[in-house]
């Protein structure tokens, strides 16, 4: 891993790190938010001889980056096992019944976030070794899931019309669909993607359940639309509205960097 000769880590207190950890990959980007010039992103694969914990911490200890002292350091589980609770039903010492009673995830810590001005809550697992190695060796790390960003953004996008408002966000091997009518939350949700039609099959499903109106409502498209053409094509012609979802980062991005650097990165990049 490098860094690009404008990123002086000697003032790593200027910069803000973000890490984002996926089920077999180890993303982090690098920006400054008092110039827009600096940004950088870079992602690695894991291998399968060293479990997941152990090939985060290699990592750490491999590359002196992530230690330093920076301006913030955020940390982002990207996994699909999330559930939304109201705040009216959310007790904190409870997070972790509520979560286990959808999924059984293994030595999990579970964490949640606040979303919606604090109407609902993101209540998700990270790895139990590695949420204690990271609070242990990265400075006062905060973790968020990456639905959190996504939900609090498309929440006021658009929001004023009389519409409802599906957004559709393709990104490693799942789709994430969440939905709005106003800026009222009617569902989200990660899919599978990894079969030709898997993404169609289930952003269908949830049109219909919202009972949503091909001709008049309003579908949103992000990610690495590249990767999935056909998906796309055949939505714009199923969906009389479709359009992309237009972000504003404080950093310069390149075409090619907003295809392929997550959607919840470059949110994060606009607040």
């Amino acid at each position: 891993m490098f860094l690009p000769e404008n990123i002086d880590l000697a003032y790593s207190e200027k910069y803000v790190l973000t890490l984002r950890l996926a089920a077999d990959e180890f993303a982090y980007s690098i920006h400054c938010p008092t110039d827009a010039s600096v940004f950088h992103y870079q992602k690695t694969s894991f291998g399968n001889a060293l479990s997941y914990a152990e090939n985060v911490q290699k990592l750490i200890f491999d590359f002196n980056i992530f230690t330093q002292f920076f301006r913030a350091t955020h940390v982002v589980t990207a996994s699909p096992a999330f559930t939304l609770v109201p705040d009216a039903f959310f007790e904190k010492n409870r997070a972790a019944e509520l979560f286990d009673f959808n999924f059984q995830e293994p030595s999990e810590t579970v964490l949640s976030d606040a979303v919606c001005d604090g109407s609902l809550h993101v209540v998700y697992g990270v790895d139990e070794k590695v949420h204690s190695f990271l609070s242990r060796n990265l400075s006062y790390p905060q973790f968020r899931h990456y639905t959190s960003p996504l939900i609090d953004a498309w929440a006021s996008y658009r929001a004023d019309e009389d519409v409802k408002r599906c957004f559709v966000d393709f990104n490693d091997t799942y789709v994430t669909v969440v939905c709005f009518a106003g800026d009222r939350l009617l569902s989200a949700n990660s899919f599978p993607d990894k079969k030709r039609y898997d993404a169609l099959y289930f952003i269908a499903s949830v049109w219909e359940k919202l009972s949503m109106n091909q001709d008049r409502d309003i579908l949103f498209l992000s990610g690495d639309l590249a990767a999935r053409p056909e998906s796309a094509d055949t939505l714009r012609k199923l969906i009389l509205h479709v359009e992309p979802v237009v972000l504003t980062p404080s950093v310069s991005l390149t075409k090619q960097q907003v295809a392929s650097i997550p959607t919840d990165i470059i949110v994060r990049l606009c607040e």
